[in-house]
């Protein structure tokens, strides 16, 4: 009965989107109590000059899922053999794509292109799941691509700044996405915008200018008013109350009476010896 099932091939297929290679499929639709698979792949290398050799795709051995991911083991542009083996309950089978693989088919997604007009400079930026490509940006006044300059972006993330003239002109961005290691490319639709007008760069130090001068005025007249109103502003604010007269009457009139301790034990003459001749009685 396992023989039987095992026989039956696995509906398989390669999904390959932008240098992303996803092999998929079907499960295994017999009575297992466990069942797994495992992936092998074998390029123009293996088959050449390894004697036909099968290599195992790393991450994908004894799994239970129907998918493996061979972005990393396919890293040539020759063609790939891929086998899938299944074990049911410790029966085995195989099955293979019916074509090879290369990733020089796999589909390029153009990527989406957006572009900033505020703030200074000008931000253009790509979003794309491709981390190894070539953008050749090409940027045109609308009615004059002729002149149009290109400006290379090799590096991830893909931005570039751009410092274009603001006014009532219209700016053309189109872009070419280039993978170089497959030599195939992508282009993106022209993207027409308007830059808006900003503060222009003699209008910006005249507004400082002016601002610092009408500080500095503010600051001027706020010190002659406190120095020449200061005692009326004061006099409003802090006014001074009156004594009240409970207070006055019971005010002390006469000059107060200072109190001293005052000893009444007895004294004695208290004698201090002095040298011959400078003796003298101190009373107190």
């Amino acid at each position: 009965l396992y023989s039987r099932s095992l026989s039956i091939p696995l509906n398989a297929s390669m999904h390959s989107v932008n240098m992303k290679h996803i092999l998929k499929w079907s499960l295994l639709q017999a009575s297992c109590s466990t069942v797994n698979y495992s992936v092998q792949f074998q390029g123009e290398y293996e088959l050449y000059n390894l004697n036909g050799t099968w290599l195992d795709a790393y991450d994908c051995q004894e799994i239970g899922e129907n998918w493996c991911d061979l972005t990393h083991d396919i890293a040539s542009n020759s063609d790939y053999s891929i086998r899938i083996k299944t074990n049911c309950d410790g029966q085995k089978s195989w099955t293979q794509l019916p074509a090879t693989f290369n990733r020089r088919h796999t589909l390029l997604l153009v990527p989406k292109m957006t572009v900033n007009v505020e703030g200074d400079p000008i931000q253009v930026g790509f979003s794309t799941t491709i981390s190894d490509m070539t953008v050749n940006l090409k940027v045109w006044q609308e009615g004059d691509e002729q002149n149009a300059l290109i400006h290379v972006i090799r590096a991830y993330p893909y931005n570039f700044s751009i410092a274009a003239h603001r006014g009532k002109e219209k700016m053309c961005f189109k872009a070419e996405a280039l993978v170089e290691a497959i030599n195939k490319s992508c282009s993106t639709d022209k993207q027409c915008v308007i830059f808006p007008k900003q503060t222009s760069d003699f209008m910006r130090p005249l507004i400082v200018s002016i601002t610092v001068v009408v500080a500095v005025t503010v600051a001027f007249i706020l010190g002659w008013l406190a120095t020449h109103f200061g005692p009326q502003i004061k006099q409003t604010i802090c006014h001074r109350e009156t004594i009240p007269n409970v207070l006055l009457d019971d005010w002390p009139t006469r000059t107060p009476i200072l109190c001293t301790d005052v000893s009444l034990e007895p004294t004695d003459p208290l004698l201090l010896l002095l040298p011959a001749k400078h003796q003298c009685t101190v009373q107190f």
